[in-house]
């Protein structure tokens, strides 16, 4: 009877996943509407949940640093404290990249907009005097004109559609502001009672899912916990000492936008490997405007820096706290970033880490449970591989070093083998003995 209840879901079953099955195919386009819906709608409240976590690294650090002494009437307030100045550094620099790199740019782009003929000239006069010993080229070069008056027309016969695009744009990050100021507030409610809602979520987990299960679920979620933090608090270091060296270097060499530039480097280099280029090629457009003569020193005081930060700075910062090698950092970097962005790279490296970490958790726990410790193990010395016969993977020496098969005297090698064996297997390794479950007596 049991039999035929359980054949009975199993067909069931069957039916009813079938059934959902053809259901999504056929309503593809509505379901992913609901489901995109769906995601909108919860996207204050993700972004708030990752705006506390950020919030959270400094927050718990001040908290650990200054409330220590649990006596002072000041250490009940501990966490609106912390929390409040955790937010202004993180308003601070935000404000830093909107309100000092963010309108240098712009003054930038206004006077690319007044030097392109002047830089136009020049760099035709170049091409021009590299091209001498090729006439049908140089005339080419010499009959190029820009009416510069038509590339200004462009944007007036096309103002309406720029203005169009403008309000697109400011509609989106009018939309990208309201849900961050939703996700700020929700971030608020989190890290105040962070630890009520940590107890509530694991007796959520030890109540739906099986112990083992459970615990499991626990311990990839501490590893998780970790590695994030880490990462998260050694690459604002990284970037913060990046950026002030470069301030230092080129405030010593004299070059323009010392805190524009600093302030870049410092935000761009918050994404792993490709970050600092990023803001390499956004400091070279500022400085072709300003001083173009200063755009090769800049190059190589950015390599020489990066030198200097790659080898010395990032694999103490990052590398020994993430427990990842270069290339799977990078390989982290390059998968993250093909599919979700710039926030792909700067997720996925503790991503992979945490992976890594939790299987290596498994493996250690493996070991420890069946009391073995690997370097004890090794391989018996008195093996060689076997060139002939091929019956064994391994076959014993004898005293002078050479396979006990190469001493063929006769015929039956096989009987001359199997008593080769049993003289040898009387000398096993403690290893050997230990698989055999003995006490070193066969």
């Amino acid at each position: 009877m049991k039999e035929k209840k359980q054949v009975i879901r199993i067909v069931l079953s069957i039916i009813t996943f079938t059934v959902v099955l053809v259901y999504i195919v056929n309503h593809t386009s509505m379901i992913a509407g609901i489901f995109g819906k769906i995601v909108s709608m919860l996207v204050p409240f993700l972004l708030g949940g990752a705006i506390a976590f950020v919030i959270n690294i400094p927050m718990k650090s001040i908290e650990d640093k200054f409330f220590k002494d649990e006596t002072k009437g000041i250490y009940k307030y501990k966490r609106a404290i912390s929390m409040i100045v955790a937010y202004i550094l993180a308003f601070l620099v935000v404000g830093l990249v909107v309100f000092v790199v963010v309108p240098e740019l712009a003054a930038t782009v206004t006077k690319i907009k007044d030097k392109l003929p002047e830089m136009f000239d020049k760099g035709r006069a170049i091409f021009i005097k590299y091209t001498e010993k090729y006439p049908s080229i140089k005339k080419e070069i010499q009959e190029i004109n820009v009416n510069w008056n038509e590339v200004g027309n462009i944007f007036k016969n096309n103002s309406s559609t720029i203005i169009g695009k403008t309000v697109s744009v400011f509609s989106s990050i009018i939309s990208a502001i309201t849900n961050t100021l939703v996700g700020i507030v929700f971030s608020a409610y989190i890290l105040s009672q962070k630890e009520h809602l940590a107890k509530q979520f694991k007796m959520i987990i030890y109540a739906l899912f099986k112990e083992n299960t459970a615990d499991e679920m626990m311990v990839f979620g501490k590893i998780a916990n970790s590695t994030f933090s880490k990462f998260f608090a050694c690459q604002f270091r990284e970037g913060i000492i990046l950026g002030s060296m470069f301030m230092v270097a080129m405030g010593i060499l004299r070059m323009p936008f010392v805190l524009t530039i600093g302030v870049l480097i410092a935000f761009t280099a918050l994404i792993p490997v490709f970050g600092a280029f990023i803001g390499l090629l956004i400091a070279i457009f500022l400085l072709l405007v300003e001083a173009p003569n200063m755009v090769v020193w800049f190059i190589v005081l950015f390599f020489v820096l990066q030198f200097i930060e790659n080898y010395f700075i990032y694999p103490k910062l990052v590398g020994g706290d993430i427990g990842l090698s270069a290339i799977w950092v990078l390989l982290a970097v390059i998968v993250g970033g093909d599919l979700m962005g710039v926030i792909g790279m700067f997720v996925f490296i503790p991503l992979v880490s945490v992976f890594y970490a939790y299987g290596r958790s498994i493996v250690y726990r493996k070991l420890k449970k069946k009391s073995i410790n690997v370097e004890d193990k090794q391989a018996p010395e008195d093996v060689a591989p076997l060139m002939e016969g091929r019956r064994r993977l391994f076959t014993p020496k004898n005293k002078t070093g050479k396979s006990s098969t190469a001493n063929k005297a006769s015929t039956k090698k096989d009987e001359n083998y199997t008593g080769n064996n049993k003289i040898s297997s009387e000398k096993q390794t403690p290893v050997e003995d230990t698989k055999k479950g003995g006490n070193g007596n066969v």
